[in-house]
């Protein structure tokens, strides 16, 4: 299934110092998944006491939350200012992870919005076709 990006942002952050440092780089896309519903997916790349690389979702969102994503290392994610109308959405995503070592801290806050169609993917790019009549 195709979803339609309404907005996409990355945050990058160090922490610690030699060498004990943490480099995470942290995208969320916000996404028209369709029939109303919205949903977030993730791309996270860190490096430093560990390295590696984690992506995920599409995730539907429906409201203000916090959700424990990870138990180890503790993985929190809030949702908040969540704002829909019929064609416009704006949230508030903050992430805040339990890194080795360093302790708590957050990789990612953002507010992310735009607007968007009901339909999504090649339900909103067939909609766009217009049928040239032939002339008489």
């Amino acid at each position: 299934m195709s979803f339609t990006v309404i907005d996409k942002k990355t945050e990058s952050h160090d922490y610690g110092h030699w060498p004990l440092k943490e480099s995470v780089t942290t995208t969320i896309m916000l996404l028209n998944m369709g029939g109303g519903q919205i949903g977030v997916s993730y791309d996270s790349d860190f490096s430093g006491l560990k390295s590696g690389h984690v992506q995920g979702g599409p995730i539907a969102i429906e409201g203000n939350e916090g959700i424990i994503v990870n138990d180890s290392p503790k993985v929190t994610v809030v949702i908040s200012q969540f704002n829909k109308t019929a064609n416009y959405i704006s949230v508030h995503i903050a992430i805040t992870v339990e890194i080795p070592v360093i302790g708590s801290e957050t990789i990612y806050d953002q507010t992310l919005g735009g607007y968007y169609d009901s339909k999504t993917g090649w339900g909103l790019a067939i909609g766009n076709i217009k049928i040239k009549e032939p002339k008489s």
